[in-house]
């Protein structure tokens, strides 16, 4: 049962790994040659919150420091900035799941509404602190709303697709204290 699990678990693992490689090389790829459209959702933050809240153990801290870091060079964003937030709201949220496994889902999307919004202009404060060149405000809320609206669809797709449902929360893991 054990072996099982962790075999699951080491699934969904490489299918992070696997999906966020995807993400990036299709974005990297040149394949608009007319004028540049909107901007498009984060779709690796998404599932990374998603599965946070999800099954933590599905998103090792490695894989999310590796997979934005790969990002940060490959999409010319500096380096290293994107990939902190995210950590920081991934743990957030990690330490926070406690509260949000019981309640309701429209409260589990407020929460990560507002941890992207905070993200994005966290991004914004920073860069402008380092009096660095940035985005127009309104492509990068743009880029923050269009994740927040995926976010729905990424839970639907990780819950009865994949068939990865919220764990329950135990008060204490045996050996912890």
């Amino acid at each position: 049962m054990a072996e099982r699990r962790a075999r699951r678990i080491w699934g969904f693992r490489a299918i992070y790994l696997l999906f966020g490689l995807a993400v990036i090389l299709y974005r990297i790829l040149p394949l608009q040659t007319g004028i540049p459209a909107l901007p498009g959702p984060d779709f690796i933050l998404a599932v990374t919150l998603a599965w946070v809240l999800r099954q933590p153990a599905t998103v090792p801290l490695a894989a999310v420091l590796f997979l934005f870091l790969i990002g940060d060079v490959l999409l010319q964003r500096p380096p290293g900035l994107w990939t902190a937030l995210a950590v920081l709201v991934m743990e957030f949220l990690r330490n926070r799941r406690a509260g949000i496994a019981e309640a309701p889902f429209l409260f589990e999307w407020g929460l990560v509404a507002g941890a992207i919004l905070a993200m994005v202009l966290g991004q914004r404060v920073i860069l402008w602190i380092l009096v660095t060149d940035q985005p127009s405000l309104g492509l990068a809320l743009m880029e923050g709303l269009a994740t927040i609206v995926l976010y729905p669809f990424v839970v639907l797709v990780s819950k009865y697709l994949l068939g990865l449902d919220r764990l329950p929360v135990m008060e204490r893991e045996p050996g912890k204290s």
